[in-house]
């Protein structure tokens, strides 16, 4: 009888977690991803180009999060290059980003 109810509280516990995982793995980006797609758009006006030298190092995690806010980029002169990415693609730079910036664990350039 014992076997059953931990069986069932164990399934259970499993199934909530894959759950989670699938409601957050759309929200999840790929740093990787991010980095190639950084250096394609971004890093040929932002390293010695017509714009500030940018970095992931630059800013801090949440100054990336302001930057990516829904719509912000309109107020960019570079609106146009965002505008050709992706959600996705957007997401995965944010996250390369992230885990370069001042702040985090790991700070890094963008080489």
């Amino acid at each position: 009888m014992n076997r059953k109810w931990i069986f069932i509280f164990f399934s259970l516990i499993v199934s909530l977690c894959l759950f989670g995982l699938g409601i957050a793995g759309d929200k999840i980006g790929n740093s990787r991803k991010g980095k190639l797609l950084f250096r394609k758009n971004c890093r040929v006006c932002h390293n010695g180009g017509k714009a500030t030298e940018l970095g992931p190092y630059n800013k801090k995690i949440k100054e990336w999060d302001g930057i990516f806010a829904k719509d912000k980029y309109k107020e960019y002169q570079c609106k146009a290059e965002w505008e050709k990415l992706s959600e996705q693609d957007l997401l995965d730079i944010l996250t390369y980003l992230r885990a370069g910036a001042a702040d985090s664990k790991v700070p890094r350039g963008c080489g």
